[in-house]
């Protein structure tokens, strides 16, 4: 089976969208080490990855099964991905079959707060680790608040400074723990697990 992940993220620069692609393949075989990898298709904003993986799903052979990976933006009811994302975004899927849709809970930098010591790692002397949220749930941290905690924690350090998105997520992404990332993120260990199931 040929597995496509269409994750949001990289923007619309090719040099970010590389990043991300690279970002992304490289959680997914800390994740899955032993096991077949998804190619890892960055699509940009949120709505080009459901278009992308739309399109791929409606043109699946039969030996293909493709996979959609974009941020919550907001809190997960127990009602799933796929009714999450119709209820928030107006998304229309088409019949899934084997096809599956997974979220980064409420965004993807919960994930990365997820690790402390990966962060720590990352940014080097000045990090302000105890200034991260102990909270072990990242999934409860509002989407408003990841971005700016992690910007507070690495705005004292020496060479990386303030936390950027593409400058710095998609690195720090390929070094996190995934088994710490799934046990602070139920949907995360959804991830993970399928991916070990390949």
């Amino acid at each position: 089976m040929s597995v496509r992940v269409y994750v949001e993220g990289g923007g619309n620069n090719k040099d970010t969208l590389k990043r991300c692609q690279e970002g992304f393949a490289r959680y997914c075989r800390n994740a899955a080490p032993n096991h077949p990898q998804p190619r890892i298709v960055a699509c940009g904003g949120r709505q080009q990855a459901f278009n992308r993986f739309r399109t791929a799903v409606l043109n699946a052979q039969a030996n293909e099964s493709c996979v959609l990976l974009v941020d919550a933006e907001s809190a997960v009811s127990n009602a799933g991905p796929v009714n999450h994302l119709q209820a928030r975004d107006g998304w229309s899927f088409p019949d899934l079959g084997v096809h599956q849709v997974f979220l980064m809970v409420q965004a993807m930098e919960a994930w990365l707060l997820a690790d402390h010591g990966a962060l720590a790692a990352f940014y080097g002397q000045g990090f302000l680790v105890k200034s991260l949220p102990g909270n072990p749930d990242v999934e409860s941290i509002p989407k408003d608040d990841l971005e700016p905690r992690l910007r507070h924690a690495s705005a004292p350090t020496k060479t990386k400074r303030e936390y950027h998105k593409t400058r710095h997520g998609f690195a720090i992404l390929a070094m996190i723990d995934p088994v710490k990332v799934a046990t602070a993120s139920p949907h995360a260990k959804l991830f993970n697990d399928f991916l070990r199931s390949l």
